[in-house]
C-alpha cells in the first residue's frame, strides 16, 4: 500500500475519533475536553447571522446556549476529503436532541430535535488534527412535544420500570 494513502487513512481514523471527541464532551458538558477539539483561530458558524472567532469563542457560546440542558449530538456518514496532507474538509449527518429544564409556571417541556448537516474543516497543529471551521445546516427542527412526560416508561421489559435499575444506567 502506498505511503500517502496509509497516512491518509490514519487521518481519516484520527479525524473520526475528533467528531466523536466533540459529540462526547458537548454532551458530557466537559468543555475542557470539548476546548481541546478546536483551532484556537477557528471560524464557527450557527447560521443566521450568528458566527464567532475562535476555540475559546465557540466553547463559550456552546456551553452557554446548553446551560442547564439535556443533549445528544449524534453523527454519522462522515465524507472527508483531504486537501492537503494538513487540511481536510468534512460533512457529517447530524441529529441534535436538545431539552432545557421544564417552564417553571407549567411545566411543559422545551426543546427541540433537529436533523441535517455540519460542515467542517480541519487542520493538522503539531502532528493533530483540529477543527478549525465549522458550520451547521438543519433541515428540519421539530419542538419536542410540550407535554410532560410520563413519570416511568411505558411498554417494554419489566426492568425499564425499575427505579433502582433506571437510576444505574443514566447516573453519569
Amino acid at each position: 500500500m502506498p505511503e500517502k494513502l496509509l497516512q491518509q487513512m490514519l487521518d481519516y481514523k484520527e479525524i473520526v475519533e475528533l467528531k466523536a471527541r466533540f459529540v462526547r464532551t458537548v454532551d458530557a458538558k466537559d468543555w475542557r475536553g470539548f476546548r481541546d477539539v478546536f483551532h484556537a483561530e477557528g471560524h464557527f458558524d450557527f447560521g443566521g447571522n450568528y458566527a464567532v472567532q475562535g476555540g475559546d469563542a465557540f466553547v463559550q457560546a456552546v456551553a452557554g446556549q446548553l446551560e442547564g440542558a439535556t443533549s445528544v449530538h449524534r453523527a454519522f456518514l462522515p465524507e472527508i476529503d483531504f486537501k492537503s496532507a494538513i487540511e481536510a474538509e468534512g460533512k457529517w449527518a447530524v441529529n441534535d436532541y436538545i431539552e432545557w429544564r421544564p417552564e417553571p409556571a407549567t411545566h411543559e417541556r422545551r426543546g427541540f430535535q433537529g436533523f441535517g448537516y455540519e460542515y467542517e474543516l480541519y487542520r493538522k497543529i503539531d502532528g493533530a488534527w483540529k477543527i478549525a471551521g465549522w458550520r451547521v445546516h438543519y433541515i428540519r427542527i421539530d419542538p419536542l412535544p410540550r407535554i410532560p412526560l410520563p413519570e416511568s416508561i411505558l411498554g417494554g421489559p419489566e426492568v425499564l420500570r425499575d427505579r433502582e435499575y433506571l437510576a444505574a444506567v443514566t447516573a453519569r
